[in-house]
């Protein structure tokens, strides 16, 4: 108590209340009340009472009581911690020392101290030698270098097992991606324990710790971490049967979210192969970086890539960064094109390029510690900046922007999930643990959607660009390209077709008198007759000229058929226009062609000059007739009909 009021400041807390007097009370009820500085001071005396209880509570750390938990019991709270800055100090040295309680996570940053942590653990009751009772201490951080784990043994010493990122991976104790240590509360420390879990190396633990009994109710347990990663040391208790159960629901998780992203690279790789298409090789390196990005994550590609590669598995936090920086700027810069949509962003996406260069430069160099650091940095800048990108792209109405930056946020939102089960916001489970992974997951899900979309508009838009490129722009009609591109599709079938060239009489007169606005609104009337007189799809209308057009229809293979529609095309043109600056008065000249016969050298052109020489001679007749030849090996009867007038 005495040692509590000593302390500098605490005084400060004690406000000085002035001396108020008690008002009167009338009616004879009381004639005093009791001074407000006594009530104060009962108030005080109270609080320090409090803090007088609740102090020596902090200055050690409580045992964690160990239950059988299907989530297992995060050791959070109840850690102490030592920072070693020379890195050298033993086991027995460390235990002499005094340990500084850890209320928060055990998460450090990057240091180069070698960080000490201590546990307390305890069982309600203490079991008997019968009911021995098995533990698991997690470290649930597969990228620390070098950990080391004490555990008390029956000789009253301790046993150490070491592992880590810096030891080969069959070093392990348990096979899996995270370290995962075994400890007794009581009973025999045996491999009857570990080999209860799939995984374990036979003989590991029986070299290393005791097999006579433990009976203490408390334990203290030790670690000691030491990265040149950032350091956190997340650490979880398990019983087997928990752990057990565990594992198989945290296999099924992470096959799941594997599945999806290996499903998409077949599926993208086969769409490589068959179109051809840079932008899908961009995803798939892009996806592909992503996956070990995962991997390496996750601790799997150590265990399954290379376990036996210790240069590997001590630079892999910088390498696999710096290439997925690289192919992912490279595929956003390709799918948004940033050097045309947002040139200005397109210059930081390629700072992070040479960021990511200089990554690999650093590993070479080995200063791995600094690429690692600059890696963390790279992150953040190229997230932050990907979803800028996006959003800007997007404003500019560019659409499949919307899907890429869909899947840009979904990681985001499984990052912030796992954050929020970190503090206790959310439930633990499974899906929360890994929602960052399974964000990644949709994420090239939707980036395969965004591909998809953008090849589909790529391609209408291209079909646009080629069909502006096949269209007359004054009346809607093909031009000369694209009646090509019509007829030869007619050729190559075989069908047979009346190829009809339409010439107009009298048009010139109507630009001199009327205007050249009044020749354009004629030009788009004629148009709109010439599409009444299309029978079916397949036929075609083009205009070739100033005030030539030209009429394909398939299935005629006579003059008299071909004649019957040139006739009512002549009696549909006759017919005056209306323009705001007067009437116009036109007719035709029709020279009609036949493609009836399967000829490997029939062209359009041919058909054209064949009808061209048909439309003079129709012009000869006397206009607003028209006249027939075919277009084949031999010249056909030509037939020549005046019985349409002008008026």
């Amino acid at each position: 108590m005495m040692d509590f009021f000593s302390r500098p400041g605490v005084w400060l807390l004690v406000p000085v209340a002035p001396r108020i007097q008690a008002p009167e009370v009338t009616c004879g009820v009381l004639q005093s009340l009791l001074p407000v500085r006594v009530l104060l001071i009962a108030i005080m005396v109270g609080t320090m009472m409090t803090l007088v209880l609740i102090w020596p509570q902090q200055a050690v750390a409580n045992a964690l009581l160990l239950e059988d938990r299907p989530n297992g019991q995060y050791a959070d709270g109840y850690l102490s911690v030592l920072r070693d800055p020379t890195g050298q100090l033993s086991f027995a040295e460390v235990r002499e020392r005094a340990f500084n309680p850890l209320p928060q996570q055990a998460s450090f940053g990057f240091t180069d101290d070698a960080i000490w942590l201590r546990l307390e653990v305890r069982v309600a009751q203490p079991p008997s030698d019968s009911a021995v009772s098995h533990w698991w201490l997690e470290v649930a951080l597969p990228s620390l270098d070098d950990v080391r784990f004490f555990a008390p043994t029956a000789a009253g010493d301790y046993s150490e097992i070491r592992t880590g990122e810096h030891r080969l991976f069959a070093e392990r104790p348990l096979a899996h991606r995270l370290f995962l240590f075994p400890f007794q509360i009581a009973g025999q420390i045996t491999d009857s324990l570990t080999d209860q879990i799939p995984g374990h190396i036979p003989g590991q633990l029986t070299d290393q710790l005791t097999d006579q009994p433990i009976g203490a109710e408390t334990q203290t347990l030790y670690l000691r971490v030491q990265t040149l990663d950032s350091l956190a040391v997340p650490i979880r208790l398990w019983s087997t049967d928990a752990l057990k159960v565990r594992l198989a629901n945290e296999q099924l998780w992470l096959g799941i979210s594997y599945g999806l992203i290996l499903g998409m690279l077949i599926y993208n790789a086969f769409l490589w192969g068959a179109l051809r298409d840079a932008l899908y090789g961009y995803y798939l390196a892009a996806s592909v970086t992503a996956l070990l990005v995962i991997l390496e994550l996750n601790g799997h590609a150590y265990q399954y890539l290379w376990p036996e590669n210790l240069w590997l598995a001590n630079n892999q936090h910088a390498l696999v960064p710096a290439v997925h920086f690289i192919a992912l700027t490279l595929w956003t810069r390709r799918f948004l094109d940033t050097p045309r949509h947002a040139p200005r962003f397109d210059l930081a996406l390629r700072a992070i390029l040479v960021g990511a260069l200089v990554m690999l430069a650093l590993v070479a160099l080995d200063a791995y510690q600094l690429a690692n650091q600059l890696a963390f940095w790279l992150g953040i800048s190229m997230t932050l900046l990907i979803l800028l990108v996006s959003i800007r792209i997007l404003w500019r109405g560019y659409r499949p922007a919307r899907l890429f930056l869909l899947a840009q946020s979904i990681p985001l939102l499984g990052a912030l999930v796992t954050l929020a089960r970190a503090l206790g916001l959310v439930p633990d489970s499974l899906w929360a643990e890994h929602a960052f992974q399974m964000g990644i997951s949709a994420e090239f899900m939707l980036f395969s959607l965004a591909l998809a979309q953008r090849i589909d508009l790529l391609r209408r838009e291209k079909q646009e660009a080629q069909q502006r490129s096949e269209t007359d722009l004054l009346t809607g009609l093909l031009n000369r390209a694209g009646l090509f591109q019509g007829v030869n599709r007619l050729l190559d079938r075989g069908t047979p077709s009346a190829l009809l060239l339409v010439d107009l009489d009298h048009f010139k007169p109507v630009n001199d008198q009327l205007g050249h606005e009044a020749g354009d609104l004629v030009l788009k009337k004629v148009a709109e007759r010439l599409r009444t007189l299309v029978r079916a799809e397949g036929d075609l209308v083009a205009r070739i000229g100033g005030d030539e057009f030209v009429l394909v229809l398939r299935g005629l293979h006579e003059c008299q058929d071909a004649g019957v529609v040139a006739s009512k095309l002549l009696a549909s043109l006759i017919e005056p226009i209306a323009t705001p600056w007067g009437d116009a008065r036109i007719g035709a000249s029709i020279g009609i062609t036949l493609a009836a016969e399967s000829d490997p050298d029939l062209t359009l052109d041919r058909l054209l000059r064949q009808a061209d020489h048909a439309m003079y001679q129709a012009k000869r007749a006397g206009r607003n007739c028209w006249y027939c030849g075919q277009a084949s090996a031999t010249t056909a009867e030509s037939l020549i009909t005046n019985n349409v007038t002008t008026g």
